[in-house]
């Protein structure tokens, strides 16, 4: 005879459940993120490191060699005296000699002797890595911060640390600027710049990578008067401050004008000229509002300096002349006075003027800047507002006299590319992870090479040229390419390289098609007129074409003597999560404008786990309220697919509506419990529409009042 359990059995393992549930979730998180931060901290290498042989002959070779010290090279114009690269590649690609998982970051490479550095993120923080150039292995590594933006489209540091004298010199995206000793890793001295002088106009984050000039460290901040500020190279303290304009993403650019230093600082509505020394301001001209997150480079060849502005802005072209010389030209340079505002003279400097000899339409530029050689400029011509995180830029690779202004050829081929001139050639590294071999003609594109380095991430960062050796990087992985004569490479490291065709690639899913469409400024809160338009098209081609299905249905039911009421209820919201997801792409097929429909979604799934909350308060005492459970589940699962969708496609927008569910508790919590029973068509329509309106702007008003 089988025993029968006890009759509080059942209560029992339910209560059991109820309390130890939680307590498993929770132990069952933390045993994950201890896990994961092991997986991230027993990579860290040690930063206590002793002198060695290799040490000092890596100091001997940077006493006379240069290498690439800046994210713009020796020069701070990317280009290098390298020789030796070969003509043509091997049809499967030149040489690699180590590629490797970096962590998340848009930081450069510098490197001198046989040392790389950059900056990356991971999961505990953000830091600086020196590596190997011949094996990529990780010499030292030092944590500076917490991570940066990691649940945003673009995480991680963007600045490249800066080599001079043995030190190491890096800038956060909160606006951290330290200085390491380059041997091993030790942090010598550190503050935060826009915290002590108030920096503004790096929202985005500060980007721009430290500039040495003469012991002196310059950096745009963005102040009031603190524009521009100089730190001591040695410990920090504040050597000069000057200016009110707020700054933006472009490093400070050293040059000569007749054999004395110049600096140009290209700020968020500001070209300026400035003597280095004191930072005495020689010369600025303001430009109009619009779109100012300007990250290019200035060019430079004596007199005529050419700043190229972002998404469709232009370039302009300015030359600089001695005061004395401009003043046969005093009418033509009236016409700029009206935005030049020249600053006097400083110690030791001439009245200088500038004015502007050429406007150029067919060249913007973004987190790309152009190259000059030989009084020809090279770069890409970006032609959208806003670069994509998922897909190439749209735009094409030109050729232009900055002087006269001709255009002497257009291309397609090369895409949204960095360049680095050397030994007579261009090395063109586009965004999607491609490395060409081109001849810088002014006759016509003239390509050697090509060949992938990285596929499925959109690749921004600027390479880097230092032994004939090629430093890449995606977003989350570096790779170091062999441009030399292979020949050259000493045995070992020939014996690793492989072709680069043999580099593994990511081939991530294309989500794309789940949206049909993109905004313009995809990082940007909706405006109320997109808020109404999303809206109404979720209220007249979801809501009300849904609720006229079903109430067909349960009339056939009806006539039929059946009650289908539960089962209508159910394919009602079912009908509403697919329309959801189908209106995004249809919509942006139909409409000229985007839309954007997925909100939906989102509210259906709240009411499906507050609908099984309330079934469960009505099932007896002891049951176990397994829909509950499965619905919170499914919940939360959801949301975490939205939000990786949402940022796998540049839908940052999506993410305010994940903030409507705790505003619109008060509503969604009786319209559940009242719809939970077999309401009329009627009432569920009534009570969906009041719901998802209270869900949809509660987030809404948000996203209005953050942009106000």
């Amino acid at each position: 005879m089988r025993r029968a359990w006890p009759r509080w059995t059942g209560p029992a393992v339910g209560m059991a459940i109820r309390i130890a549930a939680p307590r498993l979730v929770v132990l069952g998180g933390l045993a994950m993120f201890a896990w994961l931060l092991w997986g991230e901290l027993r990579w860290v290498p040690s930063a206590r490191l002793t002198a060695s042989s290799a040490e000092d002959e890596d100091s001997a070779e940077a006493e006379t060699s240069p290498g690439w010290p800046h994210l713009r090279g020796p020069r701070h114009d990317s280009t290098t005296d390298a020789e030796g690269l070969m003509d043509q590649w091997p049809a499967e690609g030149p040489p690699v000699l180590w590629t490797r998982e970096i962590g998340i970051g848009y930081s450069g490479f510098t490197a001198v002797g046989r040392r790389v550095y950059t900056q990356r993120q991971t999961l505990y923080g953000q830091s600086v890595l020196c590596l190997d150039a011949d094996s990529g292995e990780a010499v030292w590594e030092t944590r500076y911060g917490w991570p940066h933006d990691s649940a945003g489209m673009y995480p991680g540091p963007r600045a490249t640390p800066t080599c001079y004298g043995g030190r190491i010199y890096f800038a956060a995206p909160d606006g951290l600027v330290g200085c390491l000793d380059a041997r091993n890793g030790r942090r010598l001295w550190s503050r935060n710049v826009n915290q002590d002088f108030g920096g503004r106009g790096t929202d985005f984050g500060y980007s721009a990578s430290p500039t040495i000039v003469d012991g002196k460290i310059i950096l745009p901040v963005g102040g009031l008067g603190a524009s521009v500020v100089a730190l001591d190279a040695q410990d920090g303290s504040t050597v000069w401050a000057t200016g009110d304009e707020p700054a933006s993403y472009c490093c400070a650019r050293p040059i000569a004008f007749q054999g004395q230093p110049l600096l140009i600082m290209f700020l968020q509505n500001t070209l300026a000229l400035l003597e280095p020394q004191a930072g005495r301001w020689l010369w600025e001209h303001r430009f109009s509002g619009g779109y100012d997150e300007r990250a290019a480079m200035p060019l430079y060849q004596e007199p005529y300096l050419m700043v190229a502005h972002p998404f469709r802005g232009g370039a302009d072209v300015y030359e600089i002349q001695a005061a004395a010389a401009a003043t046969a030209e005093a009418n033509d340079a009236a016409s700029e006075a009206a935005n030049s505002v020249p600053s006097g003279s400083a110690a030791g400097w001439p009245p200088i003027t500038v004015r502007r000899v050429q406007t150029i339409r067919q060249m913007s530029n973004d987190v790309a800047s152009s190259i000059l050689i030989d009084g020809r400029v090279f770069g890409f011509d970006l032609r959208e507002p806003q670069s994509k995180a998922r897909r190439p830029s749209r735009g094409e690779f030109r050729c232009v006299d900055p002087v006269t202004g001709e255009v002497h050829w257009s291309t397609d081929r090369v895409g949204h590319a960095s360049v680095i001139h050397a030994d007579g050639k261009l090395i063109l590294f586009n965004d999607r992870g491609e490395l060409l071999l081109a001849r810088p003609s002014a006759d016509g594109y003239d390509e050697l090479a090509r060949t992938r380095v990285f596929e499925g991430e959109i690749c921004w960062t600027a390479p880097a040229l230092h032994r004939n050796r090629l430093f890449l990087r995606s977003p989350t992985r570096a790779a170091c390419i062999y441009l030399g004569d292979p020949a050259e490479l000493a045995e070992d490291h020939a014996a690793r390289a492989r072709p680069a065709s043999e580099i593994q690639h990511r081939r991530g899913f294309d989500y794309r098609w789940l949206v049909g469409g993109e905004r313009t400024y995809p990082a940007d809160f909706p405006s109320l007129e997109e808020l109404m338009r999303w809206y109404l098209l979720i209220l007249f081609g979801a809501l009300l074409p849904s609720a006229a299905l079903i109430a067909g249905c349960r009339y056939l039911a009806a006539r039929s003597g059946r009650d289908a009421r539960t089962a209508t209820l159910a394919a009602f919201w079912m009908l509403l999560f697919v329309a959801g997801i189908a209106l995004t792409p249809l919509g942006n097929a139909w409409f000229d404008h985007f839309m954007f429909t997925w909100p939906l979604c989102l509210f259906v799934v709240q009411h499906a786990v507050l609908a099984a909350a309330v079934r469960a308060r009505r099932q007896p005492a002891g049951t176990i309220p397994w829909a509950a459970c499965f619905g919170t589940l499914a919940f939360f699962a959801t949301c975490l697919v939205y939000f990786h969708l949402c940022r796998r496609l540049d839908l940052a927008i999506g993410w305010v509506f994940l903030l409507g569910f705790l505003p619109s508790w008060p509503l969604a919590v009786p319209v559940a419990w009242k719809l939970s029973s077999r309401s009329s068509i009627a009432m569920v329509l009534l009570g969906a529409t009041l719901a998802f309106t209270a869900f949809y702007w509660s987030a809404g008003l948000y996203a209005l009042l953050t942009t106000c």
